[in-house]
């Protein structure tokens, strides 16, 4: 037998050296925040809606010329719904969801299902055994996120280039809410945190400290392209100084013409002015004569603007003062410029009322405290103020008592503005048998109305737009609202069409 001839093996490929503490299951890992339920609440935002519109002209307020809206029915939905006709058209979302106090939440889509199935499904308790403090309160993270995600997903389409959210927050869920918005809306669009000064005297409930604040977090679609936030405009004649004690010493050279002086025309020798903590000194002979400096000259100090800040102050004609010796330079604004807001929000700095003017307001507003937490219009006005321009759309889908749409109508009244509202509420139903709610629910029942919480959206709509009305009897701002309610696609008249744009 002739021998078989052999097959040259072929070369083997070196094998790439596995590195060193890295398993499989490690090489999945990546930065994040995951939970249970995240893959399903995230393909909830892509699912078709399952429910239309109905018109309700008679919950209305000026149905035929109002261009605001408030919809009754679950906000998910309701967002979808609203991705139709307003996609890259939402200037302003601002929303005040549930804060997550280790309650069940009422939203159908939150996936909760009771701590023991928690428990299960994440492989926390085995024959009987039940989780602690920790795995209960992963069950309402759990179910807050769920509910979130989605809902946050959507509203981020609605958003035009420029737009805005801002969403209230406690402490509970605000390391959550900022990686999840991180996630959906990108780490590089976060604007910055509003902490809004809530009570005037703290709460001792918590064992540690007493608070007093709350947050809004605000991100931008593009933040390339967002508008700053303002707080009014400078007012005119304000003096801004050059000196800022503690900044590095620098050298700045201001150009022939380009002071007014208040001390008089004469020749000034370059000498030492500093006085105190503030540190000047002048490096060349100044002459003035016409109240302005016939020559370039030098000064040395420690100052807040740079010498490119100074020259676009020249280049664009803006006066620029020294009124005496020792020479204390300084910017006169001279223009209705906006001025930028700052983070904190306080009755104490810039009027933005609290959570006792809120309850005062309901008050006065039914005579009863209709409404827990709800928040005061002037911290929505403000922030309606600082971000939205004539003729924007602002929605909240989490609306409670429709502070937002008073909000704007505030606003509108101020400015003349055409700002518009859209309000989602959900006719969470209000529990006679439970002492916070009580009240609210004897509410209802005496106006007619069914005990829920979007029927006291409504209400408070109705009643604010009647008292602005007395209030204004001659503006002619838009304090009228549409009423909608999500129904059964079968349960809707085809009569009854209406377009919300």
């Amino acid at each position: 037998m002739t021998p078989r001839a052999r097959t040259p093996s072929r070369p083997t490929a070196p094998r790439t050296p596995r590195r060193v503490g890295t398993t499989a299951t490690e090489a999945d890992e990546k930065y994040g925040l995951d939970w249970h339920g995240k893959r399903r609440a995230r393909q909830s935002a892509f699912t078709p809606p399952a429910t239309t519109l109905l018109p309700c002209p008679e919950q209305s307020v000026d149905w035929e010329t109002t261009r605001n809206v408030v919809i009754e029915g679950d906000n998910l939905e309701a967002l979808k719904l609203l991705r139709a006709g307003f996609t890259r058209k939402v200037k302003l979302i601002y929303i005040d969801p549930p804060y997550n106090t280790g309650k069940s939440l009422v939203y159908s889509d939150d996936f909760s299902d009771g701590i023991r199935s928690y428990l299960k499904r994440t492989g926390r308790a085995e024959d009987g055994l039940r989780g602690g403090d920790a795995e209960t309160f992963g069950r309402f993270h759990t179910d807050w996120l769920n509910m979130m995600y989605p809902r946050l997903s959507v509203a981020r389409e609605l958003l035009e280039a420029r737009g805005i959210l801002l969403v209230s927050i406690g402490d509970e869920e605000l390391h959550n809410l900022r990686s999840i918005c991180d996630e959906l809306f990108g780490p590089q669009n976060y604007c910055g945190m509003f902490v809004w000064e809530k009570k005037k005297k703290p709460s001792f409930l918590d064992p540690n400290m007493g608070a007093v604040t709350e947050y809004v977090i605000a991100y931008a679609r593009d933040r390339a392209h967002s508008p700053p936030f303002v707080a009014g405009v400078v007012e005119d004649g304000k003096k801004y100084p050059f000196n800022n004690a503690g900044n590095p010493l620098g050298v700045l050279r201001f150009p022939a013409g380009s002071v007014r002086f208040g001390c008089g025309d004469r020749r000034i020798r370059a000498q030492d002015m500093s006085r105190g903590n503030i540190k000047t000194r002048l490096l060349d002979d100044v002459t003035i004569a016409q109240g302005v400096n016939q020559n370039p000259f030098r000064l040395e100090g420690e100052w807040r603007y740079s010498q490119a800040t100074l020259d676009g102050f020249v280049a664009d004609g803006a006066e620029l003062l020294i009124s005496k010796v020792p020479f204390r330079p300084n910017y006169v604004h001279r223009r209705n410029a906006s001025k930028k807001t700052s983070n904190l929000l306080s009755y104490r700095t810039n009027g933005v009322p609290t959570n006792e003017d809120a309850t005062a307001e309901m008050r006065a507003l039914f005579g009863a405290d209709v409404m827990s937490y709800p928040k005061p219009t002037g911290l929505l006005k403000y922030l309606v103020r600082a971000i939205t321009a004539d003729g924007d759309t602002i929605v909240d889908f989490f609306a409670g008592s429709g502070t937002t749409g008073v909000g704007v109508m505030l606003q509108n009244l101020e400015d003349q503005g055409t700002r518009r509202f859209i309000l989602v509420q959900r006719p969470e139903t209000l529990d006679a048998r439970d002492p916070r709610q009580k009240v609210a629910a004897e509410f209802c029942r005496c106006i007619g109305k069914p005990a829920n919480i979007a029927e006291l959206t409504k209400e408070r709509l109705r009643r604010e737009s009647l008292r602005l009305r007395g209030l204004h009897p001659h503006a002619h701002s838009d304090l009228g609202f549409r009423a909608f309610q999500l129904v059964a696609p079968a349960s809707r008249d085809p009569r009854n069409t209406q377009e919300l744009t």
